[in-house]
Formats: structure tokens, C-alpha cells, sequence
């Protein structure tokens, strides 16, 4: 893509092709600090409905300086105004099935990702910054893996300043004198921590929202989801049967 096309984009962001969208990964790929090509990368993969834009705006995420300009860019009212390509079906879960998104896999219209609608770009709302930050939450914590060295710990020396001069001690020394010494150690903070998120949330009935249950289906944090879904059934009973639906949904999913 040349600065000719990246312009042309820039000024028409709304009209962002299938293959330009390739050529602005290209960009983002070589220059991953910026920007304009991200926000303009995520755009088009919203305008496409396509499954991959919910992991990219984590990544955008990642490579902003200022987080807000990002999220102000997802909730401006040009940022939602574009419509979907004519070969595309905007989701709708509450008449009927939806049509996966774009680039998505194959699955069955009955399966329990179709009921929640699991991969649709999610609609973040101006209001709804507590739900943007728990998104960009890790889901989970990977393990460090650390090598093991082959060096034998028991032949390292270290040297120890006393009266006498310089003492040879090695690491089994240390682990004798530590022994004998017998060290208390308190408890640590995190053993006690607990997350309240979700009593905050009830606190504040309006943190809770249709796109944060959505979150955390998407992140598989799939009993705050339920949890959230059961929230929103007592605060909106107009609607607590689909709510029904999207919990057993869920349900569905942790089965598998």
C-alpha cells in the first residue's frame, strides 16, 4: 500500500475494502507503533463484522500511548455510522439467528456460540469505560516456564567479607544457615485477596451491561457471565427470557 491509497483511506475510512484491509496489516506489521493504521485496521474489521476485530482492538490497545483516545475513537458516533457490506448480516440475537461473522468458522445455527452471538465485534457504549478496561484484562496467566541451569548449584562460590578476610562459602551453606535459623515468614496480602469485581458491579447497577456479560463470555470467564446475565434479568424483567436463553447458552459451553 502506498501513501497515495493510505491517504485516500484516511480520508474515507468508512469505505475500507476487504484487500486494503491486508494492506493496512502489512503496514501495521512493518510500523506497529502506528497509530492511524490500527484505528483504521480496526475500523474496517468492525464495518466487516469480522471475528478478528475483538482480538485486534486488544492489540490496538497494546501499541496506544493513551488509552481514552482509543476508546473515544470505538464510541464517536462516526465510528458506528457505516453500515455493513450488502453480503453481510448485521447481528441481531433477540428475533432470530444470526449469520456468523465474517471469516469466522463454520458452526451450527443452533449451537450455543450462535445463541451469543460469540466472535461479533463488541459495541462498547461511551458510558461503558468499566466495561472497555475489564476487557483488556487478561483473561488468564500463563506459567513462567524457566530452564534449568546445569550448572550445580552445590559448586558455586560466593565470597563473604569478615574479620579475618575473604570466606568461601558455597549456596549448601547458605541453605544450612538458613535452616538453623529458622525464618518465620508471614503471610502474604494475596492469599486473602479476593475478586470484587462483580460485587462492585452490584453496587453500581449501572457498571452492568448487555457488552460486559458479553466480555466475559468472550473471555470464558463464563460464571461471571452467568452471573452477570442473572443481574440484568432482575434489572431489566422485560427481557430476563433472553437473558434465560444466553445463560443456558453459557451452560452449553462449560459443558464442552
Amino acid at each position: 500500500m502506498n501513501l497515495i491509497e493510505f491517504n485516500k483511506i484516511l480520508s474515507g475510512p468508512g469505505q475500507i475494502k476487504k484487500e486494503q484491509l491486508s494492506g493496512l496489516y502489512n503496514i501495521i506489521e512493518e510500523y506497529p507503533y502506528f497509530q492511524a493504521a490500527h484505528f483504521l485496521h480496526l475500523n474496517g474489521l468492525k464495518n466487516r463484522h469480522s471475528f478478528k476485530y475483538n482480538d485486534f482492538l486488544k492489540k490496538t490497545a497494546a501499541y496506544t500511548t493513551d488509552r481514552s483516545v482509543l476508546f473515544d475513537y470505538i464510541t464517536s458516533d462516526d465510528y458506528d455510522i457505516h453500515p455493513a457490506p450488502a453480503d453481510i448480516i448485521a447481528p441481531d440475537t433477540e428475533k432470530k439467528p444470526v449469520k456468523a461473522p465474517e471469516d469466522s468458522p463454520e458452526i451450527k445455527s443452533d449451537s450455543p456460540e450462535v445463541t451469543l452471538n460469540i466472535g461479533a465485534p463488541l459495541k462498547f457504549k461511551r458510558e461503558e469505560t468499566f466495561s472497555f478496561r475489564e476487557w483488556l484484562q487478561l483473561s488468564k496467566f500463563e506459567p513462567i516456564v524457566r530452564k534449568s541451569s546445569k550448572t550445580d548449584s552445590s559448586q558455586i562460590i560466593v565470597q563473604k567479607n569478615d574479620d579475618k578476610g575473604f570466606k568461601r562459602v558455597t549456596d549448601m551453606d547458605l541453605i544450612d544457615q538458613f535452616i538453623t535459623k529458622n525464618p518465620k515468614i508471614s503471610p502474604s496480602l494475596l492469599e486473602t485477596y479476593t475478586d470484587a469485581t462483580m460485587d462492585s458491579i452490584t453496587e453500581n447497577d449501572s457498571l452492568m451491561t448487555e457488552t460486559l456479560a458479553h466480555v466475559y463470555v468472550e473471555q470464558k470467564k463464563y460464571e461471571k457471565a452467568i452471573t452477570a446475565f442473572t443481574i440484568l434479568s432482575l434489572k431489566y424483567p422485560e427481557k430476563s427470557s433472553f437473558f434465560a436463553l444466553q445463560i443456558e447458552a453459557i451452560k452449553k459451553l462449560q459443558e464442552k
